[in-house]
């Protein structure tokens, strides 16, 4: 495990090489975060599983992104370079360089992701990041801005009084529930109701292709997704940040 903190804020994230037991085949290896603590060393995100500590690999816990990308299945070769407040973990792999950087900035964990085309052909990139987050004692999720367009009809989520995604206490989460929501494709702001932080801040700098929510007994996620073409020798770069708000 990497970690690396300010006196704000403290990040694990798992290495690339010598954690691949908890790693799977979905998340992005590098520069997979895996617990954040607020400064007073309270742990501020969850999993499907959590507290277990090794939980499913495809599963996962705290803030890792899932790259989809044929080449980056398996494992890779990483470079790594760590500082106090920061990890940077870069690769090469047939088309594409990939660097991924986190850091910690005053009250901000960012999550930075750059891409070069080094191929002749389109690279095609469908990113999301899947925080989890706990629940809290009245199971709202999160608002997002702008509003929603529309939650559908569905079996386990509504929009309180306040804009806020709730999960419907009657539903079966042991089992889990995906559902998609209808956003306009901008750059959104998810706000966070924590348990222990009080608020939290999702903010990525993209543009959110789409964003589903799950959830299940022991978790939540906002899941953003990125879409993108990168051109012959185009590099491109997008950033996701949480922000602890208190």
């Amino acid at each position: 495990m990497i970690t690396i903190k300010n006196d704000k804020l403290k990040a694990e994230i798992r290495s690339p090489h010598d954690d691949l037991e908890q790693l799977g085949t979905r998340y992005c290896h590098g520069g997979y975060i895996w617990q954040i603590y607020d400064g007073g060393g309270r742990p501020l995100m969850s999993g499907p599983h959590y507290p277990d500590p090794k939980p499913a690999p495809f599963d996962g816990q705290g803030m890792p992104e899932a790259f989809k990308s044929p080449e980056l299945i398996q494992p890779c070769k990483w470079d790594i370079d760590c500082g106090d407040d920061y990890a940077v973990m870069s690769t090469q792999q047939q088309s594409i360089k990939l660097r991924r950087e986190v850091r910690i900035v005053d009250n901000r964990i960012e999550s930075i992701t750059t891409v070069e085309n080094i191929s002749d052909d389109d690279v095609p990139i469908l990113w999301f990041s899947h925080p989890f987050f706990p629940l809290n004692a009245s199971l709202t999720c999160g608002k997002i801005t702008p509003p929603i367009i529309n939650l559908p009809d569905n079996a386990g989520y509504y929009v309180d009084d306040d804009g806020m995604i709730t999960m419907k206490s009657d539903y079966p989460w042991p089992k889990g529930l995906f559902q998609p929501i209808d956003i306009r494709t901008e750059k959104l702001s998810f706000e966070i109701r924590h348990p222990a932080a009080g608020q939290l801040i999702l903010s990525p700098d993209y543009n959110v292709a789409k964003c589903p929510i799950w959830a299940n007994k022991n978790t939540f996620s906002f899941e953003p997704f990125i879409e993108r073409t990168i051109r012959p020798r185009e590099t491109t770069s997008w950033m996701i940040a949480l922000i602890a708000a208190n």
